[in-house]
């Protein structure tokens, strides 16, 4: 592909993907981002919690001024979800694109076909790190905020992107930090797009209207450890482990709903012993997690899990860790149908609306009243090596979100 043929979103998703930003190193790839919006007319702002390596870039953009705003301020925000302490102004509805600019590491370069972070073009197809998951959406999302906000300079309300260096890791000084930042200033996104990979066979084919929640449980078993040879004097842990992961699977807790599947167990990492073959562990470690969907709730889980423990007299203690709780957007919302039209109009396929597949950084912007979709590329490569997106479907992307704003704020 020549560079004449090469269209500002796929030569800027080839930029970012040229940084090697492995969560949670930005290495570059929000600068890039400013640059672009503000070009476009945009007010960036870099968000941090201090003591953390993580970068967000917050980017907005209206074209109303405080100036046309009289009275106290804090009566103003009240009444039109506006601040304006450094020179942002957020009149709604407000539309914030979501997204972050980390990605898992590529493993063993050396099994990729091209190197990971040189992006590489063949057959119409862009390789590296992060095409799909998620800098090719970083693109689109910026260069459809780009056109719109050209297009339309008297659109109503305000439009940004909001994107962080933490959404692969453990988000640290991430969108949770963001997300408080937010409410402290009494800002609301009305709408929010996640640029997460969202489709499957096509772009298009699917819209997430929804995820369910998450929670692990780090389980540390209690017994006594000894010598196999006297099972009289142990109390073998792993045993006890064995009890509680059958019990644990023995009933699933939940048949889903139309909007949900059912709650999830998995087991995700067991560690018991000293090595020797002769000698009973007197711990056993267990990593699990549960996904689940609005009829359960985090505390229902681990009274479960007491009472499991309880039933089988297995002493251990637990350390659960809330991920996310589950959120969906009303099917006839005003988001999803501008989204659903503009996938329409663009690919001519009429989106499947589920709440499949894992947990976003959407989960901390529904909270705040946003309704909240994700909508992206095609995932089957993501987080594998020769991680890939069809170029050509970059450009779609960018079009349907451009068009998702012409619906909302024109």
């Amino acid at each position: 592909m020549s560079d004449s043929a090469i269209s500002p979103t796929l030569k800027l998703t080839q930029e970012l993907i040229a940084c090697p930003s492995i969560t949670p190193d930005d290495h570059g790839c929000q600068d890039i981002l400013e640059r672009e919006l503000k070009a476009a007319g945009f007010n960036c702002r870099t968000l941090r919690e201090q003591m953390y390596p993580t970068f967000n870039l917050l980017a907005l953009c209206s074209h109303e001024s405080s100036a046309n705003f009289e009275g106290d301020p804090e009566m103003i925000k009240a009444q039109h979800g506006f601040f304006d302490p450094s020179g942002f102004v957020v009149p709604k509805p407000f539309t914030l694109f979501l997204g972050h600019t980390d990605v898992v590491s590529p493993g063993d370069e050396g099994a990729w076909q091209s190197p990971p972070f040189t992006p590489t073009i063949k057959d119409g197809v862009l390789y590296g790190r992060g095409a799909a998951d998620m800098k090719g959406s970083d693109a689109a999302m910026t260069t459809a905020l780009q056109r719109f906000v050209s297009k339309h300079p008297d659109f109503k309300g305000t439009v940004g992107l909001l994107v962080t260096s933490n959404e692969e890791g453990d988000a640290v000084g991430g969108i949770p930090f963001v997300a408080e930042w937010l409410k402290k200033e009494k800002i609301y996104p009305t709408y929010c797009v996640v640029g997460e990979p969202s489709s499957s066979k096509a772009l298009g084919d699917t819209i997430k209207i929804g995820r369910r929640g998450s929670m692990t449980a780090h389980i540390t078993i209690h017994g006594t450890q000894g010598h196999v040879a006297y099972p009289e004097q142990i109390n073998n842990a792993a045993h006890a482990g064995a009890r509680l992961i059958a019990a644990l699977l023995e009933t699933p807790l939940d048949n889903g709903d139309a909007d949900f599947p059912p709650t999830s167990f998995n087991v995700t990492n067991i560690n018991a012993g000293v090595g020797a073959e002769n000698i009973a562990p007197g711990t056993c470690q267990i990593m699990c997690n549960w996904r689940f969907n609005p009829q359960q709730t985090p505390l229902k889980l681990q009274h479960m899990v007491e009472k499991k423990l309880e039933k089988l007299r297995i002493y251990a203690t637990v350390r659960y860790v809330i991920n996310g709780l589950p959120f969906i957007s009303e099917r006839e919302g005003p988001l999803v149908k501008a989204l659903s039209t503009a996938v329409k109009e663009k690919t001519g396929l009429q989106p499947d609306l589920n709440t499949l597949g894992g947990t976003s950084d959407g989960r901390f912007i529904a909270p705040l009243g946003a309704e909240t979709l994700e909508f992206g590329p095609c995932n089957g490569t993501i987080h594998k090596v020769n991680e890939c997106v069809q170029a050509a479907d970059l450009d779609t992307l960018s079009e349907i979100y451009e068009r998702v704003l012409e619906q909302l704020h024109l």
